[in-house]
Formats: C-alpha cells, sequence, structure tokens
C-alpha cells in the first residue's frame, strides 16, 4: 500500500542513505549552493488533520530530518499544540496563506474577514493582505514565521499569489516564497499532489512550467515505490524540493481509504476544471 508512514518513512531512509542532505526552505535560503550537493527541501503542507503532520514530524525527527511545515489559518489546519510541538523539534513552521480566496467570503478561521464586499480585484487585494498581515501576526506568537507559501484553493477562482503583484511579502520580514523565490531551472520538484507523485495532469495550481522537461527526462513517477526506485537507481537530480500533504499519509486502514476515495473525486473534479481551462 502507497501513502502509508510506513512507505513514507521508507522514502526518507532511501533518500538519506543516496546521500541527500534535508533542510528547511529556511535554511535553503540562507545556503551557498554547490549544485552538486545531494540536497533536499522537505516541505510540508498541511492542509487538513494537523495531527498526521505530527506524525510525520515524529518520523523525521527521529531520523535526524529537517522539514518546512506550512500551516493554514482554518480550523481545520490550525492547532497551536502541534504547531508548538513540531517547532520545538526543530522543524521550520511558515504560513500556508489564502487570503485572496478567504477574503472574499465570510470563513471562520484565525482572524475574521472584515470586509466580504469587494468592488473590483484591487480592493480584493488589499483585503486579502490585511488579512494576510494579521494571521501573521497570530502566527509569530507561536513560531517565528520567516516563510510562506500559498495554499492552492483549486476550487477557488482566486491565485493567493495575486497579493504580491502590489505588496512585498520581504517588508514583513519574510525572507521567501517557494514559488517565488526557488529557480525551478535548477531545483526539481516532486509533490504528492492529487495523493500520487504525478499529479500535476489534474493540479490547477501545484505545478512547474518545467514539468514536461522532467517527463522528457524520465523523471516522472506514479508512486513512491517508483520514487525509492529511481533513488536507488542515481537518476534523480541532485536537489530537489519535496511537497508532502501529510493528510494523505496514514497506517490507519479506515483513514487511507477514506482518503483514497475523497481525493479521487476530488480528481476527477480537478480533471474537469483542467480541461475548461484549457
Amino acid at each position: 500500500m502507497d501513502f502509508t508512514l510506513k512507505t513514507y518513512k521508507l522514502l526518507l531512509q532511501t533518500l538519506k542513505n543516496k546521500g541527500y542532505t534535508f533542510i528547511t526552505f529556511h535554511d535553503y535560503l540562507n545556503l551557498s549552493l554547490n549544485l552538486n550537493l545531494n540536497l533536499i527541501i522537505l516541505r510540508h503542507d498541511v492542509d487538513l488533520k494537523p495531527q498526521n503532520s505530527l506524525a510525520t514530524a515524529k518520523i523525521e525527527h527521529k531520523l535526524g530530518i529537517k522539514g518546512s511545515y506550512y500551516f493554514r489559518a482554518v480550523p481545520e489546519s490550525w492547532d497551536e499544540t502541534i504547531i508548538r510541538e513540531i517547532a520545538a523539534m526543530g522543524h521550520e513552521v511558515g504560513y500556508h496563506y489564502e487570503t485572496m480566496d478567504t477574503a472574499s467570503r465570510k470563513d471562520c478561521f484565525v482572524v475574521p474577514p472584515r470586509n466580504d464586499g469587494m468592488k473590483n480585484n484591487n480592493e480584493l487585494i488589499d483585503a486579502a493582505y490585511h488579512q494576510f498581515c494579521e494571521n501573521l501576526e497570530v502566527f509569530r506568537q507561536i513560531a517565528d514565521v520567516k516563510t510562506i507559501c500559498m495554499h492552492g484553493s483549486p476550487r477557488s477562482k482566486y491565485d493567493n499569489r495575486d497579493i504580491w503583484k502590489k505588496y512585498s511579502y520581504k517588508e514583513l520580514g519574510i525572507i521567501g516564497e517557494p514559488y517565488f523565490d526557488i529557480n525551478f531551472d535548477n531545483m526539481f520538484y516532486l509533490t504528492d499532489t492529487g495523493r500520487r507523485w504525478d499529479g500535476h495532469r489534474v493540479s490547477i495550481r501545484d505545478k512547474m512550467p518545467q514539468q514536461e522537461q522532467w517527463e522528457q527526462d524520465g523523471l516522472s513517477f506514479r508512486s513512491t515505490k517508483d520514487i525509492i526506485k529511481a533513488a536507488n537507481q542515481d537518476r534523480l537530480p541532485h536537489q530537489i524540493m519535496i511537497t508532502v500533504h501529510p493528510q494523505r499519509w496514514s497506517n490507519s486502514f479506515v483513514s487511507w481509504t477514506k482518503e483514497f476515495v475523497l481525493q479521487n473525486l476530488k480528481n476527477v473534479v480537478k480533471r474537469m476544471i483542467v480541461r475548461r481551462k484549457r
């Protein structure tokens, strides 16, 4: 079975045994890089079930691995106790922001929206930025947040990165956002979006322009087993960012099956959205 914690641990152990060094996104931004160094930025998008993120964080901690955990400012992701516990293990905690989406509607999240009736896109960007700043302030009462990463919100018509067309996150003491501050010509990207490693085909926003070239180079993988095999055959690039959604990974048969069914249904919807956008 793929997407179990046992399989996840095996993936990490294999990559570590092949000489990869795991670092946080924050640490990556402060490195003087050697392009021949075997390096993995380990990123976690905590969309749901923060307890699953605690489980992956504990596995990584036991293996001497550090990663970046990006929490959303919504009830299904936000858990202060878990955030503190993950940070205490030495992992990075960041903000998985989505305020272009949440500022456009009434939601219950850490800082409630003040404006639910935007007249134009510029007004929405202003409200989204204001909301972002307030959420960031709440985050920083719990952890030293220095990096951020947008939440894809596939069903939303808004791209959360649009705030930065008008504002600068660096003026808020944020040193990086992966979609802006990584050169993916030099960094291979693996993500389990869609509960598969080739989910870019049904992804709305979690994909890179370099995807087609990677496929031509034979760097397209469906299962975790495929990645492990490629690592053992020394077919993986020197530098990789791996994005994990911990809610997908579980040793519980009930949770595993529920996620399997729900994600397959979501993929059907996302595939329809992708076709309409073409």
